[in-house]
């Protein structure tokens, strides 16, 4: 599933990391909110957050918890699906 936001467009491998370290978190069964994501990538939150917003608007990423602070999230299918199209 080839898509501009993974391949062609500035933040694509940003964007890739993300998933990536949801995933990581989803197998150890430990939570992954944004401030996780930001320190391990080493980025600012608002960084981050522009990619995850996009990601959730895009379908690639939930939130569980949508009336939670900080917010809980997972893959959803597509994001699943793009995990296993990066992964070597």
């Amino acid at each position: 599933m080839r898509t501009i936001l993974f391949y062609w467009s500035k933040g694509a491998d940003t964007r890739v990391k993300i998933i990536r370290l949801i995933a990581n978190s989803e197998k150890k069964n430990a939570p992954c909110y944004l401030n996780i994501i930001a320190d391990k990538m080493g980025l600012s939150h608002v960084a981050i957050k522009k990619h995850v917003d996009l990601l959730i608007d895009e379908g690639y990423i939930n939130i569980l918890n949508p009336d939670g602070k900080p917010n809980y999230l997972a893959l959803t299918e597509k994001g699943l699906d793009i995990l296993k199209e990066f992964s070597p």
